[in-house]
């Protein structure tokens, strides 16, 4: 029945990956720097696809890394001063728990539904990975920035905002997958 019930989403999932790839080729096509951000985006959403992770988790992370790239190719977080905090906040909780599966599947941390767990430390781990992909993102806006001279808006306030907004979006994300876990844990 799950198998049934996930084959829409990882269906949908399969549809962002087709319309990302054709988007790295079309923004190619018009020598926009974009293409090459596109291009990774592709593969790093083949990742849930190929590792198996939990469908709903894979259509999370290829729609929420696709807006976020978007965002960056299409220069959208000039629209408004709260956009890029909105982004910054929802992105590393969803990468966290794709991380967070991954990592508890190899063995590397324990798994959420891990009943020696104690109740609050999956939205514990589950923060402590999304801090570390808050952190990774705002390394690569300070290399894209002073290296490659990209054109983001950063500094010291917004590095600040990005990283906590990015941190607390990981610990709802955290507390959402105890929650799954305690509820699918309850029930068998």
């Amino acid at each position: 029945m799950a198998a049934v019930a996930s084959r829409p989403l990882r269906l949908t999932a399969d549809a962002v990956r087709v319309l990302v790839l054709f988007s790295a080729v079309a923004v190619a096509l018009t020598a926009h720097d974009g293409a090459v951000m596109l291009s990774m985006l592709f593969l790093v959403v083949l990742v849930p696809r190929v590792t198996l992770l939990p469908a709903g988790v894979d259509l999370l992370v290829c729609a929420v890394l696709t807006w976020a790239t978007w965002s960056a190719v299409g220069r959208w977080y000039r629209v408004a001063d709260w956009y890029d905090t909105l982004v910054h906040s929802v992105t590393p909780g969803v990468v966290a728990v794709a991380l967070h599966l991954l990592l508890a599947r190899w063995r590397l941390l324990p798994a959420p539904g891990d009943r020696a767990l104690r109740r609050a430390a999956v939205p514990l781990i589950t923060a402590g990975v999304g801090a570390v992909v808050a952190v990774l993102w705002e390394l690569y806006e300070g290399l894209a920035t002073q290296v490659f001279e990209a054109r983001i808006p950063v500094g010291y306030t917004d590095t600040l905002v990005d990283l906590a907004v990015g941190t607390g979006g990981s610990v709802l994300a955290g507390i959402v997958v105890a929650a799954r876990a305690n509820r699918r844990s309850s029930t068998t």
